[in-house]
């Protein structure tokens, strides 16, 4: 009679454990499958990239037209206001690396590099 409890025991606790197993392994299945990102449709891909490419576009065309302002502003003006122009785009530049660099002298390794 022992012998037949013990080895109930041990078959309850051996389809237990295996059973205990198998669930967590679906839990873990299921939750990597729930993060996942969900595919888009073809189509709607294929209008993000276009609506990005019209987009970049776009950027392109006014990162143009700025530069095309600044040099007909330029052309425009007369000579003396011209050298007036290029000196202050020096001191602007020299200003901003100055800036630049002053900024990372303050971190860990600015600081090794600038002493």
């Amino acid at each position: 009679m022992k012998h037949f409890v013990f080895r109930k025991l041990l078959i309850f606790f051996l389809v237990f454990s295996l059973g205990a197993g198998i669930c967590s392994e679906v839990t873990a299945v299921a939750a990597s499958a729930s993060e996942m990102d969900l595919m888009q449709p073809r189509k709607a891909k294929k209008a993000q990239k276009k609506a990005d490419a019209k987009k970049k576009k776009q950027k392109e065309a006014i990162k143009d037209g700025s530069i095309e302002a600044q040099k007909r502003s330029f052309e425009i003006q007369t000579p003396d206001v011209q050298e007036r122009m290029k000196q202050n785009k020096k001191e602007t530049a020299a200003r901003d690396k100055a800036k630049r660099k002053s900024s990372k002298e303050r971190t860990k390794r600015g600081a090794k590099k600038y002493k």
